[in-house]
């Protein structure tokens, strides 16, 4: 597979995306015949009706169009902060059913099944509903407290009456068992014997499978370790290429927006208002974390398409002016479009049906209306098409580099059109909203981005002589033929408490552990070339300087955090949807991902003639001291938050650590604390360290880009 000109490894990356896709669609087929019911009606033994089928779609309709899931969650599925609609449901049947004298282990029985379904409850839970109905009509008309939304003149009475329909029916699909003992309630739900053999399972497997995977990888590092390097000198750009500094430049922008608007969700964790300025009005809680999140994939996105603009004409692709002025244009309008859409979403300004169309569908992550997903889809379509040809034009190593990246992008792509499905509407059943959104997530993510991000930082890396070409076609093969297969696979991870059917709780945990091995390799042989200082240039030292950072978060926030941590069934059983999850994503996304984006800004403006030696040591220096600020957020905040759920969960329920607002309307649940109160302001010295040396990157950024977008 690795001589001179083989395309082995593109094929079989090519394999391993067609693979994923084939398993998840039939996966479908079994999965879709074993949901847990949505009843025709839900009533008590003494035959009175609490809520219908009709009931139960419209008040999931009302979730998704004004954004509720972005503010705490559905069987742990959305926000990290504010409540868990499930676990709140099951807190006020139990303390219902207690009050009741009722048996709590013979609450609901199910009559039928596929759409015939009727639920009979015990009638404890007609008070269990009423209250639920009333504790949400009083918190969110704000008669309890500020609760950082603005939902007051979005719902009628009668649409808050559905929504906790909702919720109820997610509660009762627990205490029947669909969601494998999640979420705990002591006494009423709690953990089935499959997470713990899950987490053997995985345990087994990965000692069983990784060591000889890293045997075969370790003879072929030793292989290619005495290979020749290549260096390749590179032209300065053309007035076709400068057009793309263009889009780094809004990327950069977007990237600013992104970490203010992250600044100020951490805020409203602490208190409802900002220094006591009420902006819910305009800014509440759920669109501020929307936008936060879909900041973090656009901008990355745009950099990446502008990127691909900028280095592909190096290989041979010819391209006019306008067309790649075209390109970027389209590209940032559907990214502004898209956050517009999500705000005026959230807030009503977009009537039925369209909210879901060119708003937002709701979704927490996959949240664009589908238009902008389908458009996004189709731009990043064309771009994997634009690369393969490109490839195809080119010689060994670079080929097989540029196909492997071409898969990538074509694999999130279709990503992408998964997310937008139904197109229209949202799915009616909770469970397949979650299965499709799952796949798209880790089609951008954890199974086809690594597919782009390598295949780039390997091709600086051969170009700047620091790696052989065999070693990084083999790295790149092995790494993109892994994460996609194993990520996306492994996307049913999520699936354990979510109502899918047990088998997806072993395959998931099993499988997503097996990601990010032959990086690791790379790191080391980097290593090794710094220490037998190999590593001279300014330009060289950046590059390895940037991946080094990118590399250890991903092996921290993305194997350590993530597979390691809160991919053991019988860990995630507690902190699933908890700051555990923060942990990852704010260590995994920024780094694993951020770096080697801003990698690219800083590759094409050195290039441009933009950035001097001096400024390549001031930016290397100042990615390090944005890693070790992301690395506080962790250790003086997040994690503090994450062990402070993990333990209080276990000890009352996971609704006590998703609560704000009691269930007696009281002030006083675990966010109120005045530990968890310090541990919110202590995230700001991570916060700070990291945003003025991100700060100090963009500045130089924008300063250079005058000069360079004109220069010739």
């Amino acid at each position: 597979m690795a001589s001179n000109g083989n395309n082995g490894w593109a094929r079989l990356v090519l394999a391993a995306a067609i693979f994923v896709y084939i398993v998840y669609f039939a996966g479908a087929a079994y999965t879709f015949q074993n949901l847990a019911p949505i009843p025709v009606e839900v009533k008590t033994t003494d035959g009175t009706v609490l809520f219908t089928y009709n009931d139960i779609i419209e008040g999931k309709y009302f979730v998704q169009r004004y954004g509720i899931q972005d503010y705490g969650s559905i069987l742990g599925f959305g926000g990290y902060f504010g409540t868990d609609y499930t676990a709140y449901a099951l807190k006020f049947i139990q303390d219902a059913a207690t009050s009741a004298g009722a048996d709590t282990g013979n609450l609901v029985t199910i009559q039928g099944t596929d759409g015939q379904a009727v639920y009979i409850v015990d009638p404890s839970l007609e008070t269990a509903y009423e209250n639920l109905y009333n504790y949400y009509k009083n918190l969110w008309t704000d008669q309890y407290v500020n609760d950082r939304l603005a939902l007051e003149n979005l719902l009628t009475d009668d649409d808050i009456r559905k929504v906790t329909a909702y919720f109820m029916w997610t509660g009762l699909i627990a205490i029947e068992g669909y969601t494998n003992g999640f979420p705990y309630t002591p006494g009423l739900v709690e953990q089935t014997i499959d997470a713990t053999r899950a987490t053997w399972v995985t345990m087994f497997l990965l000692l069983l499978v990784i060591m000889p995977m890293i045997g075969y990888i370790i003879i072929k590092f030793v292989d290619y370790w005495k290979d020749e390097r290549i260096t390749v000198s590179l032209p300065a750009p053309s007035a076709t290429q400068r057009v793309a500094l263009l889009g780094m430049v809004l990327a950069a922008l977007g990237l600013l927006i992104q970490g203010l608007l992250g600044g100020y969700i951490m805020h409203l964790y602490a208190e409802p208002t900002l220094y006591g300025l009420d902006t819910t009005g305009i800014l509440p809680f759920n669109v501020a974390r929307g936008l936060h999140y879909n900041l973090a994939i656009l901008w990355i996105a745009v950099t990446w398409v502008s990127f691909a603009l900028f280095v592909l004409p190096y290989f041979g692709l010819k391209i006019p002016k306008g067309q790649a002025t075209t390109i970027l244009l389209a590209g940032g309008g559907v990214a502004i479009l898209a956050l517009l859409g999500l705000w005026a979403s959230y807030l009503g300004k977009i009537p039925d049906p369209l909210w879901f169309i060119i708003g937002s569908q709701g979704r927490p992550v996959v949240s664009a209306g589908t238009l902008w997903l389908l458009l996004i889809a189709g731009l990043v379509g064309y771009l994997a098409l634009v690369t393969y040809k490109v490839a195809r034009q080119n010689q060994y190593p670079f080929n097989t580099l540029l196909k492997i990246l071409a898969i990538g992008l074509g694999g999130t792509a279709f990503g992408a059109f998964v997310g937008a499905l139904p197109i229209i509407s949202p799915w009616k059943h909770f469970t397949v909203d979650e299965y499709f959104r799952w796949i798209t997530i880790h089609a951008f993510v954890e199974g086809f981005w690594p597919a782009i991000v390598i295949p780039i930082l390997l091709i600086l890396l051969v170009i700047a002589g620091l790696v052989p070409p065999r070693l990084a076609v083999a790295v790149a093969g092995i790494d993109a033929t892994l994460e996609i297969a194993t990520g996306m696979i492994g996307t049913a991870h999520h699936y354990y408490w979510g109502g899918e059917p047990t088998f997806w709780m072993y395959l998931g945990a099993a499988i997503s552990t097996l990601e990010v091995l032959p990086i690791g390799f790379v790191i080391a042989y980097a290593l090794v070339l710094w220490k037998k200082g190999e590593v001279k240039t300014e330009f060289q030292k950046t590059i390895l300087t940037f991946i080094l950072v990118a590399a250890f978060g991903g092996a921290i926030g993305v194997v350590a955090f993530g597979a390691g941590l809160i991919n053991m069934p019988i860990v995630n059983y507690y902190l699933h949807g908890t700051q555990a999850t923060m942990v990852h994503a704010h260590l995994a996304m920024p780094l694993a991902y951020g770096v080697p984006t801003i990698l690219m800004w800083v590759v094409a403006f050195y290039l441009a003639g933009g950035f001097g030696d001096s400024t390549l040591a001031k930016i290397r220096k100042a990615i390090v001291i944005a890693a070790a600020g992301f690395y506080l957020q962790v250790l003086l905040s997040l994690g503090i938050m994450m062990y402070a759920q993990f333990d209080a969960g276990s000890k009352y329920g996971y609704w006590y650590v998703k609560s704000l607002v009691l269930p007696d309307g009281t002030l006083s649940g675990f966010w109120t604390h005045d530990s968890m109160i310090t541990a919110i302001w202590a995230r700001m010295v991570g916060d700070v360290i990291a945003g003025l040396a991100l700060i100090l990157i963009i500045y130089y950024v924008v300063k250079a880009f005058p000069k360079v977008f004109k220069a010739q």
